[in-house]
């Protein structure tokens, strides 16, 4: 906080079966005005999302024979036209489509991401490179949509949240909840450096309550590649039933599926997640968010910071996490 790497954070270091340390530091929000950071902040998670909602979801579509992870998407969406993408080539990476690009601008409405998408040029052959795309996560958002017949935050809610008891988690919060959320950015300024300041109806003043990401707001809120809000308390829980061999979450073999790692050239990727030198399942989300889940050592790391805000060109957050998870699992 000194260094302005990021204004605040919360910590939260758990156990299956305890809490070693739970902390809030500095602030939530500096502008407008000051606002402390406390244990109950709620924080846009940004791609959190994926592992959190899609990859989770997805196991437990496979675990109600609604998915084969080895499926052409194409058989579940027809109009995602790369016929050779499968299921797991979107999950872990590999699919071989683009890191990002502004749908926001490119696709005429929302209700054409996917026709979209199916136009852009593979950058590589299915399975052959992990390169992280965040289209990817848009397109399983979509297609669980599609085969459960059931609106992206409806479903993770009855899958996920309820059973867990995540009352603290959930697409576009309610106004309510705005007053007591991580702030992020400023005017949205860091795509719009990225998009070489295209004219679009941009979001003015400090970012709250919102989601940050522009794909996903396009989107309404709800997406698979960002969208989700949260509690360190809640990525708690989240956390310990995946220690806790799935629980109510996750039937063992699918926890077992979620960690092979993909046979492809670059990062380590499983079905939702990093997979780090250790063997532990890690993420991070733009804003300043991250987990790390050691299955085997059954600890978990949680460190949520608003490290975008009031400007997302704030350095050093690689940095930090390095040094702050070398405390923990070295």
């Amino acid at each position: 906080m000194a260094e302005k790497v990021f204004p605040g954070a919360v910590v939260h270091i758990l156990t299956n079966e305890k809490t070693l340390y739970h902390e809030a530091f500095g602030f939530r929000c500096v502008r407008p005005k000051r606002l402390p950071m406390l244990r109950t902040t709620f924080f846009d998670l940004a791609s959190l999302t994926k592992p959190i909602v899609i990859g989770t979801l997805c196991l437990q579509s496979v675990e109600r024979g609604e998915l084969f992870l080895t499926t052409p998407a194409k058989k579940y969406l027809p109009e995602f036209k790369h016929a050779n993408v499968t299921l797991t080539h979107l999950l872990t990476h590999t699919s071989g489509l683009p890191a990002w690009l502004p749908m926001y601008l490119r696709a005429s409405s929302p209700k054409n991401v996917i026709p979209y998408l199916s136009e852009v040029p593979l950058e590589s052959q299915p399975g052959e490179k992990a390169v992280y795309s965040c289209l990817g996560y848009i397109v399983l958002g979509k297609l669980l949509e599609r085969v459960t017949g059931q609106p992206l935050d409806k479903l993770t809610e009855r899958r996920i949240f309820a059973p867990l008891g995540m009352e603290s988690t959930r697409f576009n919060p309610p106004q309510a909840w705005h007053d007591h959320c991580a702030a992020t950015e400023d005017s949205n300024s860091f795509e719009r450096r990225m998009v070489n300041y295209e004219r679009y109806d941009w979001r003015e003043g400090v970012i709250i309550g919102q989601v940050h990401d522009e794909n996903a707001h396009f989107l309404g809120g709800v997406s698979g590649n960002a969208g989700l809000f949260s509690t360190s308390t809640d990525l708690g829980k989240f956390c310990r039933t995946l220690m806790n061999n799935g629980g109510a979450l996750l039937r063992l073999e699918s926890l077992r599926n979620m960690q092979q790692v993909a046979s492809a050239e670059g990062e380590r990727r499983c079905i939702g997640w990093a997979v780090t030198d250790d063997g532990c399942l890690y993420h991070t989300g733009f804003t300043g968010t991250s987990i790390r889940i050691c299955l085997k050592r059954k600890i978990a790391a949680i460190l949520l910071t608003n490290r975008v805000h009031p400007d997302a060109d704030r350095r050093g957050i690689i940095e930090f996490r390095k040094m702050f998870h070398s405390l923990i699992y070295n």
